[in-house]
């Protein structure tokens, strides 16, 4: 009599599954050439990281001096203001800039500073920074100056 096998049969590697493993491999191959297809386009365009730090550093103070009710210069690398009865303070320590907040905590906005000069005019606070590489930058915000 004929007996039937019942269970896998466990004996070795077929070719079954040797093609299925190689059409996955290809398949991770071309995700895999994708993204470096990908990559060339984009590491052009953001090829300037210190660029793209400066910009937010730009956004980030005109967020800040949007509603602003008392604005003082204590130092040349240093402005402070008032929001909502809170003070806030920009300043130059180290090689950052930080933003500090009613006197707690600091955050960063911009790295790799040698200086920074504030100054105002009544409207328009500009700054002009001093980078670690010697490139120098001016940027001009507006400060929007609301009585409390």
């Amino acid at each position: 009599m004929c007996r039937l096998k019942r269970g896998v049969d466990e004996q070795g590697y077929t070719f079954l599954e040797s093609v299925f493993h190689l059409l996955i491999a290809i398949a991770f191959l071309q995700l895999f050439l994708l993204f470096f297809v990908w990559k060339a386009p984009i590491e052009r365009q953001f090829s300037d990281h210190t660029a793209t730090e400066w910009e937010l550093f730009a956004i980030d103070m005109q967020r800040l001096l949007k509603n602003v009710s008392t604005f003082d210069m204590p130092d040349k690398d240093k402005i402070s203001f008032r929001i909502n009865g809170l003070t806030h303070q920009v300043g130059l320590s180290g090689n950052v800039i930080r933003w500090q907040k009613a006197g707690e905590g600091h955050v960063p906005i911009l790295t790799n500073v040698r200086s920074v000069v504030f100054s105002f005019d009544g409207t328009i606070v500009t700054a002009d920074v001093t980078m670690l590489d010697g490139q120098t930058r001016e940027r001009g915000f507006a400060v929007g100056l609301f009585p409390e």
